[in-house]
């Protein structure tokens, strides 16, 4: 059975309206939305704000009401569209579509630097969001289906089954992935039941981001397993001769690492799809960790989708929408004896241009541990923001995202100093003027690599330093008076920076939740200003 897609635009008060009198009295409906809807008292339906979406991951709903008009959280629907079952709808509250892209969308405030405000934005990712829902077969509101059309009746794959066989087998670490809806939570299920209902001594420990997030797990067993958060794991590392992981990606990396260490037999159930935590830290990091401790550690997939019809249009389209599914092209024609070019490509130039758009996100996606769709947003929205490309036959290789910093007004940065203000934006130049307490640090322009990417195959051959070489001549033509990086610290990622002539300004406390690491800050001075900023601010680390 397919999904559906409704589209009800138009006034927030009147399209809230329209979609609560159509929903009032039906059952399994999640509204996202930061309006409080009057719900049935079955307590299966849910209201929640885009924020809180990743808490339903797991669970399954008929119908999922999004209000656009509360802010097009990409994440957020991401997540909550992949709660859908069979026969289900999606309903997309937005303002009328001619005036979306001009809508003030609470969104921006996420990625809107200061003074920028969210009616001065071009709206570019909507123009594109737009033009793909317009090529899209849409219900109108009063044909969705209150209820399923029929009872989609529960059935194990063959997939599930090959998946079930190899994890009971196993000895090692079992890593299982797959798309939403592929019926990797039913499969833990019947894991349990293998082992506590046929070796009923055998001890089971279940772990998720949440106990509502492993709903699934226990649908599918008579012999619900011991559930029991991660921290609360970790810190008392109760025996088991299995442990079970739940949405993994949601789950800090170096945390399921040290799983894997106390736990030699266990299964990490996941999506890579960027929306869920650290996302592709999960495939870049933790797999290949999992590579040099457990070198006999398993991976199973499952393709088939269990929770809707295979070839579903709905996740087809939101894989186009979001770039859920974008592919990364061989570098297989990269000629090193060929010279290279460089570009400056516009986000004006993004909205029509699918190639170019996917070439540059799948560059992102694949060098980087935390990609999700808010990133992509932000690449073709974010005021201050310039897309470099490296390339070779106008086939991009490296990618590097520049944001402008500083400039700000004396008495601002005054109270940057003093602490008393913390505006949007600007990471490095109010932890310059902050943390290192140098005043004037703000009032300074600079310029910020936000993620500089280099297609997997060619890493290691200088093109990333080629294309940071660039990016600093850009900024000195903007008369910028200085470069800086903030990433997740290794020896590897140091000695780049370090080469490029970067300094270190400021090492942060808390661990990143992807890399397991902390943030390293590092500033590169042009002017003479901004070289005596860098040296003052590296001899205050230095100390």
């Amino acid at each position: 059975m397919q999904r559906h897609l409704s589209l009800v635009a138009g006034s927030h008060a009147d399209v809230l309206q329209r979609a609560i009198n159509h929903f009032q009295h039906s059952r399994r409906v999640l509204w996202v939305t930061q309006e409080n809807i009057p719900l049935t008292d079955d307590a299966s339906s849910v209201c929640l704000p885009t924020h809180k979406a990743r808490s339903v991951l797991g669970r399954e709903f008929f119908i999922v009401v999004f209000d656009a008009w509360s802010g097009l959280d990409v994440n957020a629907l991401a997540a909550v569209s992949g709660t859908i079952c069979a026969g289900g709808s999606l309903v997309l509250l937005t303002p009328p579509l001619t005036e979306w892209p001009q809508y003030a969308d609470p969104d921006y405030k996420r990625f809107l630097p200061h003074p920028w405000q969210p009616d001065q934005l071009d709206g570019y990712f909507l123009q594109r969001f737009i033009r793909l829902l317009n090529g899209y077969p849409l219900l109108d509101l009063g044909d969705v289906p209150l209820v399923p059309d029929q009872v989609v009746s529960a059935h194990t794959s063959d997939e599930q089954l090959s998946a079930l066989q190899a994890i009971l087998e196993a000895r090692e670490a079992v890593v299982m992935m797959a798309a939403r809806g592929r019926g990797k939570s039913a499969v833990l299920g019947m894991v349990v039941e293998c082992l506590k209902g046929r070796k009923g001594d055998l001890k089971v420990l279940l772990t998720a981001p949440s106990r509502a997030a492993a709903e699934t797990v226990f649908k599918h067993t008579g012999f619900p397993p011991e559930f029991i958060a991660p921290d609360d794991l970790l810190q008392t590392l109760p025996e088991a001769d299995v442990l079970l992981v739940d949405e993994a990606a949601m789950i800090p990396v170096p945390m399921l690492l040290t799983m894997q260490q106390h736990y030699p037999r266990c299964v990490f159930s996941t999506t890579s799809q960027g929306y869920e935590g650290s996302g592709r830290g999960f495939v870049l990091r933790f797999q290949a960790e999992l590579d040099s401790r457990v070198p006999d550690w398993k991976s199973v997939r499952l393709n088939s989708p269990i929770r809707w019809a295979e070839g579903d249009q709905l996740e087809a389209l939101l894989n186009d929408l979001l770039l859920l599914d974008v592919e990364l092209v061989g570098s297989g024609g990269f000629d090193f004896s060929e010279g290279v070019s460089y570009r400056m490509i516009s986000q004006q130039a993004l909205p029509d241009n699918e190639v170019l758009l996917r070439q540059l996100f799948s560059l992102l996606v694949n060098a980087h541990y935390q990609t999700r769709p808010s990133d992509l947003r932000q690449m073709v929205d974010a005021p201050q923001l310039t897309i470099h490309v490296l390339e070779q036959n106008q086939q991009p290789v490296a990618v590097a995202l520049l944001t402008g910093e500083g400039g700000l007004d004396t008495e601002l940065v005054a109270d940057i100093h003093a602490g008393k203000r913390r505006p949007h934006g600007h990471l490095l130049a109010q932890s310059l003027t902050f943390h290192a307490g140098i005043e004037g640090a703000a009032c300074l322009q600079g310029e910020r690599v936000m993620r500089i990417a280099v297609h997997p195959e060619l890493q290691g051959n200088g093109l990333g330093a080629r294309l940071l070489d660039h990016v600093i001549g850009y900024a000195r033509q903007q008369q910028a008076d200085y470069v800086g990086v903030s990433y997740a610290m290794s020896s590897e990622l140091l000695s780049f920076w370090q080469r490029a002539g970067f300094v270190s300004v400021r090492l942060g406390f808390r661990k990143d939740k992807a890399s397991g690491a902390r943030s390293l800050m590092q500033v590169c001075g042009l002017s003479k200003a901004g070289i005596a900023l860098a040296q003052k601010a590296g001899d205050k680390f230095r100390q």
